[in-house]
């Protein structure tokens, strides 16, 4: 089965109907619904504190955001931002004060970079940087709304054991398995996309 990754109108990144797509015996009740939302919103804020960012929309406009770049380099490294919503770059010069003006930084000066750095061959100065463009991860991609899947399911079984868990213990018929937090897969899942959001990976 293939889920694709869209951002869901709501708390949670996958939708009811994608979770009944594999839970197909859970009745379909108002009632059982809302336990199903209810799991995958919990399933979504622990994906969120893992990766200590949330996926959401890119704004309809784009706003401003001071960068600093404390060593020079021929690369700026901006927060996440939407691909092409760059507007403008300038350098601030005496930030915060009265005297604070800006240098347009334009854009046949340096490259965007797949990584969406902003590569510049002559370097940029130390210092700060105000840019415009549409800030944020953008919607969910499709491993998280996998993980969300799976980790709802864990919690919806709860007592009865994921179909998603991990053997613990020896292998073969006397092994033990139980709900890990997250199991290797889903913790591999999260490491990558927490690096590619700007973070670390797992200890």
């Amino acid at each position: 089965m293939t889920i694709t990754g869209t951002l869901i109108s709501g708390n949670s990144y996958a939708t009811v109907a994608q979770f009944r797509q594999i839970m197909t015996q859970v009745p379909t009740t108002a009632a059982t619904t809302a336990l199903i939302q209810m799991a995958l919103d919990a399933a979504t804020a622990m994906i969120d504190g893992e990766l200590g960012f949330a996926f959401a929309a890119y704004g309809a406009t784009a706003t401003s955001k001071d960068v600093l770049l404390r060593r020079a380099s021929v690369y700026l490294e901006l927060p996440q931002y939407q691909a092409a919503s760059i507007a403008t770059v300038y350098e601030v010069y005496a930030k915060g004060t009265t005297s604070e003006y800006l240098e347009e930084e334009l854009s046949t000066e340096y490259d965007i970079l797949d990584d969406g750095r902003l590569y510049n061959y002559l370097g940029w100065a130390a210092g700060w940087y105000r840019v415009t463009a549409k800030w944020g991860q953008g919607a969910a991609p499709a491993a998280i709304v996998q993980v969300c899947l799976e980790k709802a399911i864990n919690l919806w079984l709860g007592g009865q054991g994921g179909q998603y868990s991990d053997v613990v213990g020896i292998e073969g018929g006397g092994a033990v398995g139980y709900n890990r937090a997250w199991t290797n897969a889903q913790r591999a899942v999260l490491a990558n996309v927490r690096i590619q959001g700007g973070g670390y990976g797992f200890a």
